[in-house]
């Protein structure tokens, strides 16, 4: 296979903005296998920029595995205009490549003739971006640097798992 955009990158994670965590996530798990999920409420970025202006943005969050696959649920719960509320509608919203070079593959996306639509930095340092490509394919792309300490524990979570307790609150 010969290397495009979409295919050097590999997709590592589906989100999907939700109202309830407890309800998608039961019924993703039900649906799909998927699972368990695990909710935790992130700390707020240290500054986010949507369309070039600061924004709030705070979120909950379940974090879940199909296969390899990791599934994000997310329910904003700031109403400030980020790719969560913007366009306002539930469900699908982005995937998520996880890269080492997280400034070219932005500009990878960039010279394709997408939009970064989000720019976000957590506490930790850790530099997301949310291209908009809602006109082409309907959704979002976040680009983000691995983050293995997180995708390690949902594997380990989901490690034998037998389809019980498909919802679990950090910690527990």
């Amino acid at each position: 296979m010969y290397e495009k955009l979409l295919n050097k990158y590999a997709i590592n994670q589906l989100g999907y903005v939700v109202d309830d965590l407890e309800k998608a996530a039961l019924a993703h798990s039900k649906l799909f296998g998927s699972g368990p999920f695990v909710h935790f409420t992130p700390p707020a970025p240290e500054r986010t920029l949507f369309r070039g202006e600061e924004v709030k943005n705070t979120m909950e969050v379940a974090y879940g595995m199909y296969g390899d696959l990791q599934i994000e649920l997310i329910k904003p719960t700031s109403s400030d205009p980020t790719p969560y509320t913007v366009p306002e509608r539930k469900g699908f919203n982005h995937f998520s490549v996880w890269v080492d070079d997280f400034d070219a593959a932005v500009e990878d996306f960039e010279e394709a003739g997408f939009e970064v639509a989000m720019l976000m930095e957590s506490s930790g340092g850790l530099k997301v971006a949310y291209v908009d490509c809602l006109d082409m394919w309907g959704h979002y792309v976040e680009i983000h640097n691995p983050q293995p300490y997180l995708v390690d524990m949902c594997k380990k979570i989901a490690e034998g798992w037998d389809g019980t307790d498909p919802y679990r609150a950090m910690g527990s």
